[in-house]
């Protein structure tokens, strides 16, 4: 059987386990320990008051060397604090029992350091000693006081019997190595890993978060009932009343009653559709299905009575969900800058690095937005939340507002092949326009 971790290394037959990698594993282990252990008290001393912070720092590494011996890395016990509260982050981090359990790993793995030191220093002294005495013999008659009253002779006849003490020491140091990087390890896993409480927290945010969601939907689910019953409902009960006035107008009419019967429901029949694909549009619009965000904020803008300025700079297709938060995250946006501010263009720009995709919508307007006041920024940062994202408002008073939503791109799919930058044009009459120019990497 394949060992998976250190311990169960530790129980195979010392020639599987001796003739394996984890003894050198483990020795890297302890090694690491050994390094760390002075360096960490050379900072310390000096800044003994920073050591919740350095256990925070030191908790970060120690997960990731557990795996060095196989061991899972545990997940974080510190609750995650959104981008636009993290003037608290200190605050937050002090009273998180995970920061103190970090604190006391700390401490341990300075104990487990010196010991690991200790070790090192021995197995070195034990082989460094082995090949000086070799090579002396080879050159002459030496005579070396091993312990106390213990004195060995060698010379050139003599000079491999130290090379046989050193090579029945490596399977021992093996052994040594594997048992202390084991015993530390299991107390760092235990120490840095996350408590049924704080797992519960989450648990707890979490079912917030989704409630809020279902919430959202459920209002939603009520909207659209609202607007299919007030708006194409009618709209249809309209095109049956002049389809029957037409029927009337066909029997008994003229030709110039007809014509006219027919033109007014025509023209009803036009603003039902109008009214249904203003309606689905608020649903899902295929054009960000289809062609991604910036498309689908184009068709936006060109619709909008609010100017938007738009700028793609490489911004990848994501999973459906988050795209379309992020469309909505900006029609929020256009939406409260033309009924609540005084702004005159809304500037939205897509950017992505290596591990993010952000999404940053800002307003020329006179900022002082109250983000408990109403429920669509609030719905929208619980729906961010729910897809791992983060949405970050900033609306001081004097503006502007800046809304930041951010994605990680671990469901990314493709990038689009091309960048799209939309610039506001003059607006024509009716206050709306924008003119999309498209330009290849």
């Amino acid at each position: 059987m394949k060992a998976q971790t250190v311990w169960q290394a530790l129980m195979l037959s010392p020639w599987s386990y001796l003739s394996s990698g984890w003894p050198w594993r483990s020795f890297a282990f302890v090694v690491s320990s050994a390094v760390l252990t002075p360096i960490l008290i050379a900072v310390f001393v000096p800044t003994i008051l920073l050591l919740p912070l350095w256990g925070i720092a030191l908790g970060w590494l120690d997960r990731r060397r557990l795996t060095l011996l196989g061991l899972p890395r545990p997940p974080s016990g510190h609750v995650p604090v959104p981008r636009g509260e993290r003037q608290n982050w200190l605050g937050v981090r002090l009273t998180e029992p995970a920061t103190w359990r970090e604190m006391l790993s700390l401490l341990t793995g300075i104990g487990f350091g010196a010991v690991s030191v200790a070790v090192v220093c021995l197995q070195g002294l034990v082989i460094g000693a082995g090949v000086a005495l070799v090579v002396m013999a080879l050159q002459g008659a030496v005579s070396a006081n091993l312990f106390s009253d213990i004195v060995i002779e060698l010379g050139p006849e003599n000079w491999w019997q130290p090379i046989v003490v050193v090579l029945l020491s490596l399977p021992v140091f093996g052994y040594v190595t594997g048992l202390l990087s084991a015993l530390q390890g299991g107390c760092l896993r235990w120490l840095l890993a996350p408590r049924i409480a704080e797992i519960d927290e989450r648990v707890a945010r979490l079912t917030r978060s989704r409630a809020t969601i279902v919430a959202a939907n459920e209002a939603e689910r009520r909207r659209l009932e609202r607007d299919l019953h007030d708006g194409v409902q009618q709209e249809l009960v309209a095109i049956a009343a002049r389809l029957g006035i037409l029927e009337l107008e066909l029997n008994h009419g003229d030709d110039a009653a007809r014509r006219t019967a027919l033109e007014a429901a025509q023209r009803q029949t036009e603003r039902a559709l109008e009214s249904l694909r203003n309606t689905v549009r608020g649903i899902h619009p295929a054009v960000l299905s289809d062609h991604g965000l910036a498309a689908a904020l184009t068709e936006l803008g060109s619709r909008s009575a609010m100017p938007l300025r738009l700028e793609d700079r490489g911004f990848p297709r994501l999973s459906p969900e988050r795209e379309a938060a992020a469309y909505f995250v900006v029609a929020e946006a256009l939406t409260n800058a033309a009924k609540h501010t005084s702004a005159s263009v809304v500037r939205v720009a897509l950017a992505a690095d290596e591990e993010r995709a952000y999404v940053v919508a800002s307003d020329s307007g006179h900022g002082g937005v109250d983000i408990d006041g109403g429920t669509g920024l609030r719905g929208l940062r619980e729906r961010a939340d729910a897809l791992d994202g983060t949405l970050t408002i900033e609306s001081p008073v004097g503006g502007p507002t800046r809304l930041t939503l951010s994605f990680p791109l671990v469901e990314a799919q493709h990038s689009l092949p091309g960048r799209v930058r939309a610039v506001v044009s003059p607006a024509p009459k009716d206050g709306r326009g924008i003119r999309a120019d498209s330009a290849r990497r």
